[in-house]
């Protein structure tokens, strides 16, 4: 086939990476068209991929903006005008943002021509607001949910993302499928973890600490794990709300370590093996069901502190991999450490059973073929 894949933002990549894989694999002809413009880092894109069309998109400064909004539907129109006269049996469409949506509805009436939309993200749903349902919120999502219809199958990254857009989705394929890595492979098995101190609880947060982040709440579990031993918070990456962190935990008696930003795989593994828990807290406004921390926690062996409804909830319920906050015992759980123990080893088999890339393939396999 010729397949031609629509990305927009740098921090979808690796999972666009795997689906380009996927096609090449097949020994299928494969573009896809990206943005110039990394999101993460807010500036032009330096290298260049193969079989990649990099458009020259608006730049914005903000996350939360009218300029970015702005900067995704002129992507979209650049894409438009550029699809026309390309040759293709499938679009694969990524979303967010939702403005990309509109595309299906272009393309879904074109002779031999299949459209695939693939929802890893939800917004506005996932804005750390309770006023997500009322305009101008409304319109932003809009754009995505009118659009469901006109694709052939629907991917989800998550199952609640199918419950919440269960109205837009009748009568359309759809399936999950999760977020996964591309090459750590078994990497982590292959890092001794050091014996951890059954006196102390160590708690690592990777990732962006932004504003879904549900700090107070971090700033509580602290407290009511410090009231039976000490705790120490590892922070692993950076962000906006990252001084309003540690500040949080160091008032609720943590001691704080700040490794800073660290992208070498193996350097993070070897601080979460120093860790008991890994952190996966946000504010309950937010739409999330499985987060991309929570797999490389599980991936690299570590249980989580969870307070997510939806898909990450259910897994540690059904895998005993970690921790849900919402349950009575939580503390006890958490400071148990034969429980602990039983859940670092569940940890680790949790990744193999969803998450690997092996996992990935065959699930997308079942969808294409």
């Amino acid at each position: 086939m010729n397949v031609v894949i629509v990305n927009s933002s740098d921090i979808f990549e690796y999972r666009v990476n795997m689906i380009y894989d996927f096609f090449k694999e097949r020994n299928d002809s494969v573009k896809v068209l990206a943005s110039d413009f990394m999101h993460i880092e807010k500036r032009k894109r330096e290298c260049h991929k193969e079989d990649y069309l990099y458009l020259k998109t608006v730049p914005y400064r903000k996350n939360i903006s009218f300029a970015r909004l702005y900067s995704h539907y002129h992507f979209t129109n650049q894409c438009k005008r550029i699809l026309k006269d390309m040759q293709f049996d499938l679009l694969y469409i990524v979303v967010p943002p939702n403005s990309q949506a509109r595309l299906a509805k272009t393309y879904r009436n074109r002779k031999d021509t299949k459209v695939i939309m693939d929802i890893i993200d939800m917004w506005p749903e996932s804005f750390p607001s309770n006023k997500t349902n009322h305009f101008p919120f409304t319109i932003w999502g809009s754009l995505r949910n009118h659009n469901l219809k006109y694709a052939d199958y629907i991917i989800t990254e998550c199952d609640l993302y199918q419950e919440k857009l269960n109205k837009w989705l009748k009568g359309t394929k759809a399936s999950t499928i999760y977020w996964s890595h591309m090459d750590t492979s078994d990497d982590a098995e292959n890092i001794n973890k050091p014996e951890l101190s059954k006196d102390e609880i160590h708690l690592c947060y990777l990732g962006s600490i932004n504003n879904i982040i549900d700090i107070p709440k971090i700033g509580e579990i602290i407290s009511e794990l410090g009231m039976r031993k000490k705790v120490v918070l590892k922070i692993i990456g950076g962000g906006e709300k990252k001084e309003v962190l540690i500040s949080t935990a160091q008032k609720n008696g943590a001691a704080v370590i700040d490794y800073g930003k660290i992208y070498d795989y193996r350097k993070k593994k070897e601080i979460m093996g120093t860790c008991h828990y890994g952190l996966n807290i946000m504010r309950d406004t937010v739409c999330v069901g499985l987060s991309m921390k929570s797999i490389d926690y599980w991936e690299c062996g570590l249980p989580i502190i969870n307070n997510l409804n939806g898909d990450t909830k259910q897994i540690i319920d059904k895998e005993k991999c970690g921790v849900n906050i919402q349950d009575n015992d939580w503390t006890w759980s958490v400071l148990n450490f034969e429980i602990y123990e039983k859940a670092s080893v569940h940890a680790r088999l949790t990744y193999q059973k969803y998450f690997t890339r092996k996992v990935f393939m065959q699930k997308l396999r079942e969808v294409i073929d």
